[in-house]
């Protein structure tokens, strides 16, 4: 992105809180507008893209997570659920939507902020917007050769060889977000985070285990290793080329 900060949009029928949270954004130099629902959001996206949503879950009329869903085949837009919705089914479907970060109601705004400019940092350029910034979603692309591909549908892990593993919910979110920061190490208390809550505890070591067995399943499935490269008190980054499609059949 080539401005300082992203802009935003806030999916909000709560205008009370939708004001809030808009004034705080705009004191701290963002580029912010509002919307009560997803017509009104689609409507306002397709003459001013942004960079971040931030979405509410319980909208009137079409609700939050198909808002996320439409979205997830933009990887130039970023999406933050913002909901009252704590429990881990509901966070589940929210990320299996294609939420970038899950953030539970109430929020401490100076936490928002942060969240927005570390997901944010990880957008890809805003090249896939028509001209007319509608939210008309891109073809995606067929995997290339030799490129690690992961189906957000199906929750499978193929090898540039074709070779596939199914994922457990751990390990399917865990590989999202390394995919989705192009190369780029996610530290180890983002992942902890996203994965298993933000209090939960024994992060760091409950995500050493995850990868370790999903290192032994990948060295039996692909007969290579997995190209995942741990960083020493920082995170994990993801060091091969690879790309998110919607599902496997999206590879034939």
């Amino acid at each position: 992105m080539t401005q300082s900060k992203p802009s935003i949009a806030i999916v909000e029928d709560d205008s009370d809180q939708l004001h809030s949270i808009e004034e705080f954004l705009l004191d701290s130099g963002y580029s912010v507008w509002g919307a009560g629902s997803a017509e009104a959001f689609y409507k306002g996206f397709t003459v001013q893209p942004v960079d971040v949503v931030l979405l509410d879950l319980g909208l009137p009329g079409e609700d939050g997570l198909s808002v996320a869903s439409l979205l997830k085949s933009r990887p130039e837009v970023a999406v933050i659920i913002l909901s009252a919705r704590d429990s881990l089914d509901d966070r589940l479907a929210g990320m299996r939507a294609g939420a970038d970060r899950y953030l539970v109601k109430p929020v401490n705004l100076l936490e928002l902020a942060a969240n927005i400019d570390a997901t944010a940092s990880r957008l890809a350029p805003r090249t896939a917007v028509d001209p007319a910034g509608s939210l008309v979603a891109a073809a995606i692309p067929v995997a290339k050769a030799a490129c690690w591909v992961l189906a957000m549908k199906d929750w499978v892990l193929s090898s540039p060889q074709g070779k596939c593993l199914q994922l457990t919910t751990h390990e399917f979110m865990f590989l999202q977000q390394l995919l989705r920061a192009d190369g780029q190490p996610v530290p180890k208390r983002d992942l902890s985070s996203h994965l298993f809550g933000a209090r939960a505890q024994n992060g760091a070591e409950r995500l050493n285990l995850l990868l370790t067995r999903l290192r032994k399943k990948a060295a039996e499935a692909f007969s290579e290793p997995l190209p995942v490269k741990t960083l020493h008190q920082i995170g994990y980054a993801f060091t091969a080329s690879a790309q998110l499609v919607q599902d496997t059949q999206r590879l034939h």
